[in-house]
């Protein structure tokens, strides 16, 4: 088992290591959340674990990248201090798959981890994360959007960008936003590569008015998904097994740059 955790406490990614020294595995720390991107981008890991001292589940640049790319389903665990239920109800929201108290114990931590990594690795008896807006149908494993039956081929990039957007249909959603979910950092991407990813997403996808979707560009923010009745809005949905819109419960701040 290799694994990757999030954590600025070095104590703590100690005792994971030595609670999963009886399954001979290997691990990487990191503190900053956009160097544990960067490796993610490039490497699969059998477990992930985050320290919820060092990131918040609204605000996790690791979690909303997770969501948007569909092969980065890899098991969560989360470790932390927590006052109430509603930040534990928020982890398991935004796809925690367990979550532990830090004062766990070591075979504690040994069970939960190694069940999390044999759970995602046996065959699941249900269809693949299906998101549908409109006339489009996003599929998730398989990187295909559906419109009106017929299939469009996206790249995972293109993708990633596409569920981004529709799942946040409504929402203006800043360049930073769109940098950090997709590219997993601000810095890394220029204005010019986003817009760039925008028009092949318009032009493959034919979003405008003869479809009533449409992907606007919003001045001095960023882009905005919209479709052209309240009625159809109301009807977008998550089928099946789809993880939450990453940036839902933040709709009301999402203007800001």
């Amino acid at each position: 088992m290799n694994f990757v955790i999030l954590t600025k406490d070095a104590g703590l990614a100690r005792r994971i290591e030595e609670s999963l020294v009886l399954c001979r595995a290997s691990g990487e720390a990191f503190a900053d959340e956009i160097d544990m991107l960067r490796t993610l981008r490039r490497k699969v890991y059998d477990l992930t674990v985050i320290d919820a001292r060092a990131t918040d589940a609204a605000s996790s640049a690791v979690v909303t990248w997770r969501q948007c790319h569909s092969r980065q389903d890899t098991p969560l665990l989360v470790v932390g201090s927590f006052a109430d239920p509603a930040t534990l109800f928020q982890w398991y929201e935004a796809g925690a798959t367990d979550i532990l108290s830090l004062q766990f114990n070591a075979n504690e931590f040994y069970v939960r981890a190694t069940r999390a990594v044999l759970g995602n690795a046996r065959p699941v008896d249900r269809d693949p994360p299906t998101l549908c807006v409109g006339p489009y149908t996003l599929h998730k494993a398989y990187c295909v959007v559906e419109l009106r039956g017929k299939e469009i081929q996206l790249t995972p990039r293109e993708f990633a960008t596409a569920w981004l957007f529709f799942s946040n249909a409504g929402v203006s959603l800043t360049r930073a936003m769109v940098a950090k979910s997709i590219w997993g950092s601000e810095t890394e991407c220029v204005d010019r590569t986003i817009a760039q990813h925008i028009y092949k997403l318009r032009t493959k996808l034919a979003l405008g008015a003869e479809h009533g979707v449409t992907l606007r560009t919003v001045y001095s923010v960023g882009y905005r998904l919209e479709v052209s009745s309240s009625r159809e809005l109301a009807h977008a949905r998550f089928e099946r097994a789809c993880a939450r819109a990453p940036f839902v419960s933040t709709a009301a701040h999402a203007v800001l740059v």
